[in-house]
Protein backbone atom coordinates (compact mmCIF):
# COMPACT_ATOMS: atom_id res chain seq x y z
CA UNK A 1 0.00 0.00 0.00
CA UNK A 2 1.53 3.42 -0.87
CA UNK A 3 2.03 6.09 1.72
CA UNK A 4 0.60 9.21 0.63
CA UNK A 5 1.71 12.88 2.04
CA UNK A 6 -1.45 14.81 2.10
CA UNK A 7 0.50 18.29 2.49
CA UNK A 8 3.12 17.75 -0.52
CA UNK A 9 1.21 15.06 -2.37
CA UNK A 10 3.86 12.71 -2.44
CA UNK A 11 3.32 9.38 -3.18
CA UNK A 12 5.74 6.52 -2.30
CA UNK A 13 5.65 2.90 -1.76
CA UNK A 14 7.39 1.00 0.81
CA UNK A 15 8.87 -1.91 -1.07
CA UNK A 16 10.39 1.57 -2.98
CA UNK A 17 12.83 4.53 -2.62
CA UNK A 18 11.07 6.25 -5.27
CA UNK A 19 8.57 9.09 -5.07
CA UNK A 20 6.50 10.85 -7.67
CA UNK A 21 5.47 14.40 -6.53
CA UNK A 22 2.36 15.49 -8.33
CA UNK A 23 1.27 19.33 -7.97
CA UNK A 24 -1.35 21.21 -10.63
CA UNK A 25 -1.29 24.63 -10.21
CA UNK A 26 -3.21 27.53 -12.96
CA UNK A 27 -0.76 29.47 -15.41
CA UNK A 28 -1.64 32.98 -16.07
CA UNK A 29 -1.09 35.66 -18.61
CA UNK A 30 -1.37 33.64 -22.28
CA UNK A 31 -3.07 36.57 -23.66
CA UNK A 32 -0.16 39.07 -23.33
CA UNK A 33 2.28 36.11 -25.20
CA UNK A 34 0.51 35.05 -28.17
CA UNK A 35 -2.50 33.63 -26.15
CA UNK A 36 -1.07 30.10 -26.28
CA UNK A 37 -3.36 27.24 -25.66
CA UNK A 38 -1.62 24.66 -24.38
CA UNK A 39 -1.63 20.91 -25.54
CA UNK A 40 -0.04 18.19 -24.14
CA UNK A 41 2.68 17.58 -27.17
CA UNK A 42 4.50 20.96 -25.72
CA UNK A 43 7.56 20.83 -24.29
CA UNK A 44 7.38 22.86 -21.22
CA UNK A 45 9.68 24.21 -19.18
CA UNK A 46 10.03 26.27 -16.29
CA UNK A 47 12.45 29.51 -15.62
CA UNK A 48 12.35 31.38 -11.84
CA UNK A 49 12.39 35.41 -12.74
CA UNK A 50 13.45 36.64 -9.64
CA UNK A 51 14.42 39.87 -11.59
CA UNK A 52 10.94 40.49 -12.26
CA UNK A 53 9.55 43.77 -10.96
CA UNK A 54 6.28 42.30 -10.00
CA UNK A 55 6.91 39.53 -7.81
CA UNK A 56 10.33 38.12 -7.13
CA UNK A 57 9.15 34.72 -7.42
CA UNK A 58 7.99 35.07 -10.34
CA UNK A 59 8.16 31.61 -12.79
CA UNK A 60 8.18 32.04 -16.41
CA UNK A 61 6.49 28.87 -18.23
CA UNK A 62 8.17 28.29 -21.56
CA UNK A 63 7.06 26.30 -24.06
CA UNK A 64 8.75 25.41 -27.45
CA UNK A 65 11.81 27.81 -26.12
CA UNK A 66 9.42 30.42 -25.93
CA UNK A 67 8.06 32.54 -22.96
CA UNK A 68 4.18 31.71 -23.18
CA UNK A 69 3.22 32.31 -19.73
CA UNK A 70 3.66 32.74 -16.15
CA UNK A 71 2.77 30.76 -13.05
CA UNK A 72 -0.13 32.39 -11.09
CA UNK A 73 1.30 34.32 -8.24
CA UNK A 74 -1.02 32.69 -5.87
CA UNK A 75 1.70 29.14 -6.65
CA UNK A 76 4.40 30.51 -7.84
CA UNK A 77 6.41 30.49 -4.45
CA UNK A 78 5.00 26.75 -3.48
CA UNK A 79 6.07 25.45 -7.25
CA UNK A 80 9.28 27.16 -6.94
CA UNK A 81 10.01 25.41 -3.77
CA UNK A 82 9.16 22.15 -5.26
CA UNK A 83 11.62 22.66 -8.48
CA UNK A 84 14.41 24.15 -5.53
CA UNK A 85 13.94 20.58 -3.65
CA UNK A 86 13.33 18.09 -6.69
CA UNK A 87 15.82 18.51 -9.30
CA UNK A 88 14.43 16.52 -11.90
CA UNK A 89 10.88 17.23 -12.61
CA UNK A 90 8.25 17.24 -15.94
CA UNK A 91 5.82 19.65 -16.35
CA UNK A 92 2.66 18.27 -18.28
CA UNK A 93 -0.32 20.65 -19.89
CA UNK A 94 -4.05 19.82 -19.34
CA UNK A 95 -7.17 21.24 -19.16
CA UNK A 96 -11.09 21.32 -19.60
CA UNK A 97 -11.41 24.76 -21.20
CA UNK A 98 -9.50 27.34 -23.39
CA UNK A 99 -10.09 29.82 -20.34
CA UNK A 100 -9.02 27.49 -18.16
CA UNK A 101 -5.82 26.88 -19.15
CA UNK A 102 -3.71 25.26 -16.70
CA UNK A 103 -0.13 22.66 -16.22
CA UNK A 104 0.03 19.74 -14.41
CA UNK A 105 4.05 20.42 -12.49
CA UNK A 106 5.26 16.12 -12.24
CA UNK A 107 8.46 16.04 -10.42
CA UNK A 108 10.22 12.95 -9.23
CA UNK A 109 12.98 11.73 -7.33
CA UNK A 110 14.66 8.56 -6.39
Amino acid sequence: MPNICCSCKEVSSPLYADCIVIQSFMVVGMRFHGGHKFKKSDIITLEPEPSNIHDINAIKVIVDGIHKAYVAKNENESIGDLMKRYLTYQVNAHGKKNYNQSASLNLEYP
